[in-house]
């Protein structure tokens, strides 16, 4: 077992493919398939099941992943450390992001990134998922994070998941409660937030699905401004989880759990051209967002 092997093993979990984690770590699809071949050697198990076209972690995979994240951060820091003392990272790198991303994501990765590496300048544009698209197909960024975006072009890796959930006040009658029903949540007053999402289709179909007429009082195109619209008691919404954490933690918000509401992710992915070379700048970028305990 070696520093490569883990290393291969890790980004085929994130992948779940072999060919973008050879393409990734500037290897050939046989090299990437010899090393998790003497990975699971090494440790007596397959760590890797076929299932269709998709590549998944079996129950032994499940288990090591963890730990090799653990020793491959543990190296990386020690190459950060000495890094730092020559100050030999340092140039520009420029990032097209979704609005959520860069509001409730980005500003604690930035943080980290730049206390590591204070030397580089970020420049971070923002846009829909279709914009930053673009603008990484126009190589007028290194990369782009967005949602549910697919390109012959680009490559994705999964960098954090996050669901919808039922944001209320603290007053109103289902704070006091663990779960309410679909047809509870019918007769409240609602929030909208993106009428045209993946989400709310989701979100609005299972409405249909139970013969449910749902009450939208207002439709809002800016999560903050949703929130402080529940704040106010003007109604309830449904908001990814992530954008009400310090809510939830001071106790301006509360969330309840909607029976008979399918659960809704939401997957936020790095995409970057499939002919992007990975080398200084982009590469530490990468390797800081894959071990980043705050996608995890």
């Amino acid at each position: 077992m070696n520093m490569e092997q883990i290393e291969a093993f890790i980004f085929v979990s994130l992948t779940r493919s072999f060919s973008k984690t050879a393409e990734l770590l500037y290897l050939s699809q046989p090299t990437v398939s010899m090393r998790i071949k003497a990975l699971e050697s090494s440790l007596d198990c397959k760590l890797f099941q076929r299932s269709g076209h998709m590549i998944c972690l079996t129950k032994e995979g499940e288990i090591f992943l963890p730990y090799a994240k653990s020793i491959l951060h543990s190296l990386q820091e020690g190459q950060q450390a000495i890094q730092r003392s020559y100050g030999d990272i340092e140039g520009e790198l420029t990032i097209a992001t979704v609005f959520v991303a860069a509001f409730y994501i980005l500003p604690d990765l930035v943080e980290q990134f730049q206390q590591l590496y204070p030397k580089v300048k970020l420049t971070i544009l923002t846009g829909h998922s279709h914009q930053v698209l673009d603008m990484v197909l126009n190589h007028e960024v290194s990369f782009g994070i967005a949602r549910a975006v697919t390109h012959p072009q680009i490559n994705q890796i999964q960098l954090m998941s996050d669901q919808m959930v039922l944001a209320i006040y603290p007053e109103h009658p289902f704070s006091s409660r663990q779960q309410v029903s679909i047809e509870e949540v019918a007769r409240e007053r609602l929030i909208l937030f993106n009428r045209g999402s993946l989400d709310w289709k989701l979100i609005d179909s299972a409405f249909t699905h139970y013969q449910l007429k749902n009450r939208v009082v207002m439709e809002v195109d800016n999560i903050e401004v949703v929130k402080r619209m529940v704040r106010q008691k003007l109604g309830i919404a449904f908001v990814p989880r992530f954008s009400i954490q310090k809510d939830l933690a001071n106790g301006e918000l509360h969330e309840v759990e909607v029976l008979n509401l399918p659960q809704i992710n939401r997957n936020f992915e790095l995409i970057y051209l499939k002919d992007t070379p990975f080398h200084g700048i982009m590469r530490t970028f990468v390797d800081f967002l894959m071990q980043s305990k705050l996608l995890q």
